[in-house]
């Protein structure tokens, strides 16, 4: 049987074929997963912000009016729930200290980066991002990595355009502050 779109199991779901869900889930689980462990930077609780954002969709998913993707409106419930999840226990809150991010433009963070070769590159830059604190971490993926546009990033973050802009600046500035020594000593990551 051919894979039909999200808003097709959504109908099957809304007219009492709650057998449909099971295919959203497994469509969309890694993502919803990943979303909620960048955020909370633990496996167990990320695994059970997952589980809480299925059973809110699956609650809500008469209201899903379509005016977004699907997977919009799903990752900005996985989102919102794990930054709930968060904010109960405040202990993972990372304060950033602005004084430490200098006024770095863009150009010489490529040009730090790309300075070196593509293996030694890589293996800095993921354990430099590791570094980072979730939601920058998260921010830099869906821009990146799922080649997100700061619009849809902004749709599922409930953030302005213009604040993911800021927020995606200052995530790349931390992250060339984190990869600077690393740079300058040409250490090897392991």
């Amino acid at each position: 049987m051919p894979q039909q779109d999200d808003q097709y199991y959504i109908n099957q779901i809304v007219n009492g074929d709650s057998s449909a869900f099971t295919i959203l889930v497994d469509r969309h689980k890694v993502n919803t997963y990943n979303i909620a462990l960048k955020i909370l930077q633990n496996k167990e609780e990320a695994e059970e912000a997952a589980q809480d954002t299925f059973i809110k969709v699956f609650q809500k998913i008469a209201s899903f009016k379509g005016e977004a993707k699907f997977s919009t409106w799903l990752y900005r419930i996985a989102y919102n729930t794990a930054i709930s999840c968060q904010r109960k226990k405040k202990n993972n809150a990372i304060l950033v200290d602005e004084l430490v991010i200098t006024n770095v433009t863009e150009d010489e963070i490529v040009e730090a980066i790309y300075a070196e070769n593509s293996e030694e590159r890589e293996a800095k830059l993921k354990y430099s991002i590791k570094q980072l604190e979730g939601q920058e971490q998260l921010l830099l993926e869906m821009y990146y990595d799922k080649e997100m546009s700061t619009t849809e990033i902004a749709t599922i973050t409930e953030l302005s355009t213009s604040n993911v802009k800021v927020k995606l600046h200052r995530a790349r500035q931390r992250l060339f502050q984190i990869m600077q020594p690393q740079l300058k000593n040409n250490a090897k990551i392991a």
